[in-house]
């Protein structure tokens, strides 16, 4: 079988390609690539979230590091990316692994790689890392393994606590006693992630009064994705409204994405939270610097860099891009519309936690109900429409031909002019009004196109959602 790294990371089903013998076989490649890059003088940090068998697969990986003598920090309990990333730069090691899948159905599982820039590792370490995973599929690279009894005698193996200096850094981001001074009263759904232990302990320190759900492990996730959309947030939702409560948080699987409820119970999109969040960096704390967004996030964050005469950087999607952006060019913050985002002196990995705290600490600077700062944040700025449509097909063949009708939809489409077309990644249509525009992306493992659409004006939306379904549905 063909191992592949997409948007952030190699991804499978448990016992199906995510095998044992697999996770070996990557776990090997890393190695090499490491070694090549003549980059294990500091060790590596290995974590897991608490899918099924997570502690197993990541101690095979621990084995195989440790047998190409490379030493491996393990954190005895699951950890989030996020945490990861920061534990990278801080100690600092030669990088991460993080045995999970994210978001994606419990039946999955993951190995995700972060370099020691403590991003997620650009398309150029992939390539190379996929090389090597061919290589030992054709036994050209034989898979070393050392016991993590025998690597622990040999100092290549260690256990760790992220947590402490995590939790310290924090502080340091973050106004913990305004937030404690302003009382609040907050439900979060931990969503039986690799936060538990993390969240929930910030949570109870900072909030007047609270509720943590699903703060335990079920490798199931409940019977679904360990993702923090509108539908698996329903339970949060309710409580807020029915109990009067400021604010709902979540995150999902690693704890590297963020959900948000406002008090009145109502979802907030990943792509309003970014553009709120923006805002408050630069009016409450002053800061400076671009704003940093996929090119299918929305432009609401550019209407708020533009106001406070800061620049835009765009990128293709995926935090692997977005990060460098942060910690070389000086962005105030970098967000995407599946619910990633990071800020300026944090990490450059996404961090579903940092962005729940956030949302606390511009209620509590605000002296506002959240309801009522996204009210004024309309009114200062406008409304932005925006969705996503994820077309399932049944097949590649359907996939390609689908996006060949995104490519060739001539200079007018939903009757919109059409100004500018561009393929940074998909197929992207600006229309005569440049904060209108569509974008048509296919996924990169799976039968299945994703098309995003805003505009500020409500009937051109509607508009482009309808003439979009038109195409799909031919």
């Amino acid at each position: 079988m063909k191992i592949k790294f997409g948007t952030s990371g190699w991804r499978g089903i448990i016992a199906d390609d995510f095998t044992f013998k697999n996770v070996r076989t990557v776990a090997q490649a890393i190695a090499e690539h490491l070694k090549e890059r003549k980059e294990t003088k500091h060790g590596i940090i290995v974590g897991r979230d608490p899918r099924f068998m997570s502690e197993r697969f990541a101690a095979v990986v621990a084995e195989v590091l440790a047998g190409n003598g490379i030493k491996v920090y393990m954190p005895e309990n699951p950890v989030p990316t996020p945490v990861i990333s920061f534990t990278i730069l801080d100690m600092p090691l030669d990088g991460g692994i993080n045995i999970t899948a994210s978001h994606n159905p419990p039946e999955y599982c993951g190995i995700k790689f972060n370099p020691s820039s403590a991003g997620p590792a650009l398309p150029n370490v992939t390539r190379s890392m996929e090389e090597k995973i061919q290589k030992v599929l054709d036994e050209e690279i034989e898979i070393k393994s050392k016991s993590l009894r025998e690597a622990a005698a040999e100092g290549l193996f260690e256990i760790i606590d992220p947590f402490p200096k995590y939790y310290e850094k924090l502080k340091k981001t973050i106004d913990f006693e305004r937030i404690k001074s302003a009382g609040l009263t907050i439900v979060a759904d931990l969503m039986y992630s690799a936060a538990i232990g993390y969240l929930d302990k910030i949570v109870k320190e900072l909030a007047a009064e609270y509720e943590i759900i699903h703060d335990f492990r079920d490798p199931y996730f409940g019977g679904g994705r360990p993702e923090p959309d509108e539908s698996r947030l329903r339970i949060i939702m309710d409580m807020v409204k029915n109990r009067k409560w400021q604010a709902g948080i979540a995150v999902d699987g690693d704890a590297d994405r963020f959900g948000v409820v406002d008090d009145t119970g109502d979802y907030i999109k990943p792509n309003e939270v970014i553009a709120l969040l923006a805002e408050h960096l630069y009016k409450n704390k002053g800061f400076e610097g671009p704003v940093a967004r996929s090119v299918a996030t929305s432009h609401a964050v550019d209407v708020v860099a533009r106001y406070y005469k800061e620049d835009v950087m765009e990128t293709p999607v995926g935090f692997k891009f977005l990060g460098p952006l942060l910690m070389q060019n000086g962005a105030a913050i970098a967000g995407e519309e599946s619910g990633g985002l990071s800020i300026q002196m944090h990490t450059p990995e996404k961090d579903g936690i940092l962005s729940d705290l956030l949302i606390l600490e511009m209620i509590a600077y605000e002296g506002k109900l959240l309801s009522e700062i996204r009210k004024d944040f309309e009114e200062k700025y406008g409304k932005f429409y925006n969705t996503r449509l994820d077309i399932s097909l049944e097949s590649s063949r359907d996939k390609e031909e689908l996006m060949e009708k995104f490519r060739h939809i001539g200079n007018e489409f939903a009757e919109l002019k059409v100004s500018k077309r561009d393929e940074i990644d998909g197929v992207r249509y600006i229309f005569d009004d440049p904060d209108t525009w569509m974008l048509a992306r296919p996924s990169g493992t799976e039968p299945l196109i994703r098309v995003y659409m805003e505009s500020r004006d409500s009937h051109k939306f509607r508009k482009l959602v309808g003439e979009v379904r038109k195409v799909v549905s031919k």
